[in-house]
């Protein structure tokens, strides 16, 4: 004997005089649609957690682009910290070589402080050192050094067996400084260097100029460091406006470049 369908009704009665309105379910489409409704409702719950991880990628992505330009700012700083320091490094190595430093003074450690006296008979002879003449000619050993480059350019040649000096490529009547405190020893024409100027800096150094076009100094004239001595020319045997810029030591010509502490 076949079982009989179980219904349920659903019954709206209107306030108003019309008519009742009534539905009748069976169980079954009531199970139907029940579980419609849940796969329905499961498939919202997984559409709104797979939206969300979606949006939490994506949020999550947009702070690793973030945190990777602040990185890069970062190491973008790193880098022209290490520039600066290598340039550091390169002056300091420059400057112990032109004061003749070859290795640092060794540190005061508290050993070596046994009395107050004892540190301020130190301070007070320091103090008679930095009075004396010859501590004077010391610290001004920098501007007796060819320590700068005498003309904003380019290096077009280098120094090497047939150049004894470097070729400074600038624009033709672009100024030409001293590079150090000296007396000039020449200053006039000569056949390959054209208008030429050379400058005694002490016993040690000595540095040339040549191919200028126009010179404002004469011979045992007292210079500057950084006095304008000349304009930069193609005069002599030259193949355009360059500076031809040599340093000497004892004679003997050396790498310009490699005491300049303004490039």
């Amino acid at each position: 004997m076949k079982k009989r369908e179980r219904y349920i009704s659903f019954i709206m009665a209107p306030h108003h005089k019309a008519q009742p309105w009534q539905m009748d379910v069976s169980y079954t489409n009531l199970k139907r649609i029940a579980i419609l409704l849940s796969v329905l409702l499961l498939a919202a719950v997984f559409f709104v957690i797979n939206y969300g991880h979606i949006f939490w990628r994506a949020s999550q992505y947009e702070i690793m682009k973030k945190r990777t330009r602040e990185v890069e700012e970062k190491f973008s700083e790193l880098n022209e910290l290490k520039r600066e320091l290598s340039n550091l490094k390169k002056t300091e190595t420059k400057l112990q070589h032109m004061l003749g430093i070859t290795q640092q003074p060794a540190l005061l450690s508290l050993n070596d402080i046994t009395r107050s006296t004892s540190l301020n008979a130190s301070v007070a002879g320091d103090q008679a050192l930095l009075n004396s003449p010859g501590d004077t000619a010391s610290l001004n050993i920098e501007c007796s050094t060819p320590s700068i480059m005498p003309v904003k350019g380019w290096v077009s040649a280098k120094i090497s067996a047939h150049h004894t000096g470097v070729d400074i490529a600038a624009r033709e009547g672009d100024p030409v400084a001293a590079a150090a405190d000296g007396i000039v020893t020449f200053a006039g024409w000569d056949n390959y260097f054209g208008n030429k100027v050379e400058i005694a800096h002490g016993h040690k150094f000595s540095t040339m100029y040549g191919h200028n076009a126009k010179l404002f100094v004469k011979e045992k004239q007292a210079v500057k460091q950084g006095q304008v001595i000349a304009l930069v020319g193609s005069t002599g045997q030259s193949s355009g406006p360059h500076l031809h810029y040599e340093v000497r030591i004892n004679g003997k010509p050396v790498d310009p470049s490699y005491h300049w502490i303004n490039r």
